[in-house]
């Protein structure tokens, strides 16, 4: 007997969120960058529609102690990246229609950068749909750092990245990454290779670091 059209909704949801919550690194309590101690809480942005058709509820990691002007500009910049995929999501349901948006946030720390991933899943119509946001702040500036920032010769970087993952060699491509010890991991949005699912892969430093520019290398490094 096949399945019904809602138990392969539900079926297709309960697979992305798997898949979004082991794409998503281990949460942490405190972290360390640019010698300055940070403490980890998460911060729980939920809401409604005016006639309760749609609801969304996103945790994020936000940050405390450590260098303030780092942590206003981490928390403000993974705020405003939450409300970005809750307004898309706004956007692309039906008014009257049911929905609900659910997204969590993992913050992880490196010698020079703090990074928090975003992942969003969207439950509305016969499928759900995933939204995947990144932050990564330099902690010895509190600037953005983006991705072309980490090579000397940013299209040189790109097309090794491109060379590494299957991608086309531009910058929109690989928008969503976040450092991590294993190295730079890369976050793809469904449909990009080809899959219903999104796709995360990790290219290890080693792979780039005759192309890091001198003043990222720390980026390596825990």
């Amino acid at each position: 007997m096949g399945l019904g059209h809602g138990r392969v909704a539900v079926l297709c949801a309960a697979l992305l969120a798997m898949a979004l919550w082991l794409a998503a690194p281990a949460a942490a309590e405190t972290g360390v960058s640019n010698d300055d101690t940070y403490a980890v809480t998460i911060t729980s942005i939920d809401g409604a529609t005016a006639d309760r058709m749609g609801t969304w509820d996103a945790r994020i990691a936000e940050l405390s102690g450590g260098d303030a002007a780092v942590v206003e500009a981490f928390n403000y910049a993974s705020r405003t990246s939450t409300l970005e995929q809750i307004d898309r999501v706004k956007a692309e349901s039906n008014p009257g229609e049911q929905w609900n948006f659910e997204a969590h946030g993992q913050v992880t720390f490196r010698s020079i950068a703090v990074g928090q991933l975003i992942l969003g899943t969207h439950y509305y119509g016969a499928h759900p749909t995933s939204y995947i946001s990144t932050v990564v702040i330099d902690s010895r500036s509190a600037d953005p750092i983006m991705l072309t920032d980490l090579f000397t010769d940013a299209q040189a970087g790109l097309n090794r990245l491109s060379e590494l993952t299957g991608a086309e060699p531009r910058a929109d491509n690989f928008a969503n990454w976040i450092p991590t010890a294993e190295g730079l991991e890369i976050h793809f949005a469904p449909y990009q290779f080809g899959i219903a699912l999104p796709e995360t892969k990790t290219v290890a430093w080693a792979a780039l670091a005759d192309l890091l520019a001198p003043a990222m290398t720390g980026i390596t490094q825990a």
